[in-house]
């Protein structure tokens, strides 16, 4: 009988295991997440353009949200790369404003690869609409630099402002989107023929 205690005990444990699989799968991609959002503060690219941090934190949360299958995986990992950016005094949760939108960004990849992972792309398909998502993450991202008092000017190919901002970022994100999807594809390949 359903709801029967000694009855609905299998389906509870089932869930609890279930529960635990992914709460492990969330907790492995968060602390990715701080490592990447450590690298992040840390690593100088001196490149000059707005948005390239995205290659340095978005590519490994990407990469980890895929091996480990977590549904709101790279929303963890990218507050937990925001945060810890925060805390080591780099630029990626330069404000608190930056929490918020990184939770967006987060959310916005974890739509576009649930979208990716319900539909089973081909690899080339999956690669680039996570990519995509990537820089629809990375242009909500920019979101935070808006709300930052101190906006500098940035010049892309001869375009300031915002414009030229939007281009970077959008870049940077797909860019990083690519990155993560491809070293996910290659590490899962790996794992697979190793097994």
């Amino acid at each position: 009988m359903h709801g029967f205690l000694w009855t609905d005990g299998v389906t509870r444990r089932d869930d609890s295991l279930w529960a635990a699989g992914s709460l492990g799968a969330l907790l492995a991609v968060c602390g990715v997440g701080l490592l990447a959002g450590i690298a992040s503060a840390h690593v100088r690219l001196h490149l000059g353009l707005p948005g390239h941090k995205a290659v340095l934190w978005m590519t490994p949360v990407i990469a980890a949200r895929l091996l480990f299958r977590s549904r709101v995986g790279a929303t963890g990992g990218t507050l937990a790369a925001t945060f810890a950016s925060m805390a080591s005094g780099g630029p990626l949760g330069a404000a608190a404003a930056g929490l918020p939108i990184a939770g967006l960004a987060g959310a916005l990849l974890d739509l576009g690869i649930d979208f990716v992972e319900r539909h089973r792309f081909g690899a080339g398909w999956s690669i680039l609409l996570v990519g995509l998502a990537g820089a629809g993450a990375n242009v909500a991202m920019l979101g935070r630099r808006l709300l930052w008092p101190l906006f500098e000017s940035h010049v892309l190919v001869g375009t300031g402002g915002i414009g030229g901002r939007l281009v970077s970022y959008a870049v940077f994100g797909l860019l990083a989107g690519l990155l993560g999807a491809a070293l996910a594809r290659v590490l899962a390949r790996r794992k697979t023929l190793s097994e």
